[in-house]
């Protein structure tokens, strides 16, 4: 038996064996390291790229005057209600500031010298607030601005919030063809808490909510009378837009109305 295994140690040992075992060692070390690497690259944390920031600038800080709207046209308002579609679709041109001008009047524009505006409100609140988000607009730098009608006498202006191009951005958040081609769109959003005051501190949020349907029909009924196309959209994620738009804090999204010249 010792014999045996005395035979068996002195053959392993043999110079002929050693000229093998030594390669096939080093081999299996080659082996195991890139192993454990190929390993560790697999289960270590996939390195995310941060989404890039929209590019922002300040804009002027005075107002800007609006061409003054218009007040008669070549259309009936029979001719108009008759016309009138949801138009989701626009070409890729930009807007005249006279076009911006009539639709922002149309929505809240003040009419009389006592405050009154083309949409009616609940013991005249006039909770509303017209934000334009202007991508291109001849006349505009790209950006947000806030609609100023005044309360009393109308002086139709646009207040500059911010220099941003925010098309792209609210395309790929929203993911709503309209907004891909649209060279403006129309914010609107509802202070409840002032039109509560008016009720003694209760709270009438369907009376804003009312108010701003009374607006988006007559910015519609004003689309199709310049020949433009429009939509509203309600069912938006207003989180998101609101990490990309400018709103008060206190203010709620209610409408989001893309338009621009309609394919058809």
């Amino acid at each position: 038996m010792k014999k045996t295994a005395q035979h068996l140690f002195l053959k392993v040992t043999s110079p002929q064996v050693k000229r093998w075992i030594i390669p096939a060692l080093t081999s299996l070390v080659v082996v195991s390291i890139f192993v454990a690497v190929l390993l560790t690259r697999q289960t270590a944390p996939t390195k995310q790229t941060p989404n890039q920031p929209v590019a922002t600038t300040t804009l002027t800080s005075e107002d800007i005057g609006l061409p003054s709207p218009e007040l008669r046209s070549g259309n009936s308002i029979e001719a108009v209600l008759k016309a009138r579609r949801t138009r989701r679709d626009f070409l890729d041109k930009e807007l005249t500031l006279k076009q911006v001008s009539q639709m922002l009047w149309a929505g809240q524009g003040v009419t009389v010298d006592w405050g009154g505006r083309t949409a009616p409100s609940a013991k005249s609140t006039y909770p509303l607030t017209l934000f334009l988000i202007a991508n291109k607009v001849a006349g505009l730098e790209a950006g947000e601005y806030q609609y100023i009608p005044e309360d009393r006498t109308p002086v139709h202006r646009l207040k500059p919030i911010k220099a941003v191009d925010l098309q792209q951005a609210i395309y790929e958040a929203l993911k709503e063809s309209s907004f891909k081609n649209a060279p403006a769109v129309i914010v609107i959003t509802g202070n409840m808490d002032k039109m509560a005051e008016s009720y003694g501190g209760i709270p009438h949020d369907k009376e804003v909510y009312l108010e701003a349907g009374h607006a988006g029909e007559n910015l519609y009924l004003q689309a199709e009378s310049l020949k433009l196309g429009m939509v509203t959209i309600s069912g938006f994620d207003e989180a998101k837009v609101k990490d990309l738009v400018t709103i008060p804090a206190g203010d709620t999204i209610i409408y989001l109305v893309p338009f621009g010249i309609p394919k058809q």
